[in-house]
């Protein structure tokens, strides 16, 4: 067995002897040819995960069920770990291997300190194995700066701030570094303190830091926050990170709620994607909704298409209570710039919101519109209705659409008169 996963199980001292090493069995088997080992903690297997750990061991992920599906059942102790738990989880921690290759333990509500001195031990002991390190756990500023020089650290998730520079250099930066991070390649924040990364990431490209943050410029980045509004200001924070290839920042808006929680504009987006070219994913709040009340058009689709023509996945708010005539002012404003020239994105999937108009004689037009800005797209998620509009633009009207665009007829087409 390599695997093992713990999810509800209610594990008692009979199964536990299958592993834990007699007289008899020094060594058992199965203990001793495990390499992963999945745990999801509840109040009845919590004293068991010791049982598992062993130098074997190069993936370690431990959590709670506070980071489960929403429908699922969660432990409330969880929250809050209880005294009790502490001294086991402690005793746990300084078992895992240093060699391990990836690390994912979540424990409590992210502030969780009781734990920082055997979690932060772990970290100084790691070495060039360690790829992956996801927590909420507190982190000294001496195991932080030492994650930072890890030559093969590719994924970290992280809820704290950065170190000053101060203690960066107080905790022993080495003399002549040229970079912190050098494999870095994914960096997920989880709530606003964390942000301060990107200044950090900032001043170092800047130059106003004696090192630069990783190898390039960052090229995924993830940001969630249960409460976050969507805002040019957020977003601006990315900018300075060009080679951005993925961002994921927000949380889902109620599904039923009446507030969108999306400030993002038209001139945001194009803001955005001509500062940031190369992104393929980009994800503005994870699961749109219906409220219809953001300031964003379909004018921002046009930028994205044109400035990010990598972009594969665009999840957005974007306001349909005047979509046909958003549609032809968007249309007029590309032919106007030339834009409709312009090679286009070769975006697959669309996530947007559930509210949409009944077109009624105007759905060809919106049809021509999103077809020609999105060329490629072939899945939406979210709106049923799109799906019936793409599809019969695709079969009825994509030929006739490019020789009115080469005739220059399109915008006497859609002329509202």
């Amino acid at each position: 067995m390599r695997q093992l996963r713990v999810r509800e199980w209610e594990l008692s001292e009979d199964i536990t002897r299958l592993f834990v090493p007699t007289s008899t069995n020094p060594h058992p088997f199965l203990r001793l040819k495990l390499r992963e080992l999945d745990w999801w903690l509840n109040e009845s297997n919590v004293s068991f995960v010791s049982t598992f750990l062993s130098s074997n061991l190069t993936k370690i992920d431990i959590k709670s069920n506070l980071l489960a599906h929403p429908h699922e059942r969660v432990d409330p102790w969880l929250d809050d770990i209880p005294d009790e738990v502490v001294p086991v989880m402690r005793s746990a921690i300084k078992m895992f291997p240093s060699s391990v290759q990836s690390l994912a333990i979540y424990l409590g509500n992210g502030q969780e300190t009781r734990l920082t001195e055997e979690i932060s031990a772990f970290i100084l002991g790691c070495g060039e194995s360690l790829q992956e390190f996801h927590s909420n756990l507190v982190l000294s500023t001496e195991a932080v700066v030492h994650l930072m020089h890890l030559p093969n650290l590719r994924t970290w998730i992280t809820e704290q701030e950065p170190p000053r520079v101060a203690d960066l250099i107080r905790h022993g930066t080495p003399d002549g570094a040229t970079h912190l991070f050098p494999s870095l390649e994914a960096l997920e924040l989880i709530r606003e303190p964390a942000l301060e990364w990107l200044s950090l990431f900032k001043a170092a490209k800047n130059r106003d830091l004696p090192w630069t943050m990783a190898r390039n410029s960052l090229p995924n980045l993830t940001y969630i926050h249960p409460a976050i509004i969507v805002d040019s200001t957020l977003l601006s924070r990315f900018v300075p990170s060009t080679d951005l290839v993925r961002i994921f920042t927000g949380m889902r808006c109620l599904i039923r709620g009446t507030t969108c929680t999306s400030r993002f504009t038209d001139q945001d987006a194009e803001t955005l994607a001509v500062a940031l070219p190369r992104l393929e994913y980009l994800t503005l709040g994870e699961w749109p909704c219906n409220a219809n009340t953001c300031p964003t058009t379909v004018l921002s689709l046009l930028f994205l298409s044109v400035h990010c023509t990598s972009l594969k996945h665009l999840s957005i708010h974007f306001r349909t209570t005047n979509l046909p005539m958003d549609v032809i002012a968007m249309l007029d404003y590309a032919c106007s710039y030339d834009l409709y020239r312009r090679p286009k994105c070769v975006l697959e999937t669309l996530v947007t919101g559930d509210q949409i108009p009944v077109f009624g004689d105007n759905e060809l037009v919106v049809s021509i519109g999103m077809a020609t800005i999105l060329p490629s797209l072939t899945r939406f998620e979210g709106l049923t209705r799109w799906a019936v509009i793409t599809e019969e633009f695709r079969l009825r009207m994509e030929s006739a659409v490019e020789n009115l665009w080469n005739l220059g007829a399109l915008p006497d087409l859609l002329s509202p008169h």
